[in-house]
């Protein structure tokens, strides 16, 4: 139960930090935003099943999951990743 407790509490400090460093990515023109932002949402998916399952059912998740199936490095991250669920999905 400690272990799990601080597994989660690790993932949302994480998932915490890069989503201020995606912040002042949005702020400084030097710093990308877009790779702290999507580390972020790695690491809330991790820590919540509920943020999990909410993702999975965003359309445009879909969209992202389709296209990202298409990519070779797509394999080696696919295991972390939640099916989509959205009603109107239909796999190209």
């Amino acid at each position: 139960m400690f272990k799990k407790t601080v597994k989660k509490g690790l993932w949302i400090s994480t998932g915490t930090l890069f989503l201020l460093l995606a912040i002042v990515g949005l702020l400084l023109p030097v710093i990308p935003q877009l790779p702290f932002f999507l580390i972020a949402v790695f690491c809330f998916m991790r820590c919540s099943p509920r943020f999990n399952v909410w993702l999975s059912h965003q359309h445009w998740f879909t969209h992202l999951h389709d296209w990202a199936e298409q990519k070779h490095w797509f394999k080696h991250i696919k295991e972390h990743l939640p099916k989509p669920k959205h009603k109107n999905h239909t796999p190209s």
